[in-house]
């Protein structure tokens, strides 16, 4: 592939990840808005999706990043200001989530262990059971 050649596909695959994002996920429409043919748009447009999933994560995570901000001071103003006491618990339960304050969850397993609660004796004859089990002779003594 030429140094040219490499740059248009280079372009183009830039170009169609930056119209995915912001078309909301059209792999078709952005293929034809980087100059694929409407005869070829779905299969290219599928193929660049696939191929440059990687890129277009990294675009949509970037895209998002501006909207952090005004998120967050739409969060702290339903916060401070909604009527709902509803709305105002779950929006400031959200803002504490995300700065750390987050609760533990935690889940208490209890197990009961069988020789815990066997005599001696009754351990004992586990074993023999086991050993004879595995064709182990028993010798008691």
């Amino acid at each position: 592939m030429t140094v040219t050649k490499l740059k248009e596909h280079t372009d183009r695959d830039e170009a169609f990840v930056r119209e995915y994002v912001r078309n909301g996920g059209n792999a078709t429409q952005a293929a034809t808005s980087c100059g694929v043919s409407d005869a070829s748009a779905s299969t290219i447009g599928y193929r660049l999706k696939n191929r440059l999933g990687a890129e277009i994560d990294a675009e949509q995570r970037e895209v998002l990043k501006g909207y952090a901000p005004k998120a967050f001071e739409q969060m702290r103003n339903l916060a401070e200001n909604a009527e709902s006491e509803n709305v105002r618990l779950k929006a400031n339960s959200d803002l504490l989530d995300r700065a750390g304050y987050r609760p533990i969850d935690k889940t208490e397993i209890t197990q009961v262990n069988e020789l815990e609660n066997m005599t001696t004796e009754e351990m004992q004859a586990e074993l023999d059971a086991l050993y004879a089990k595995q064709g182990y002779k028993v010798v008691k003594g």
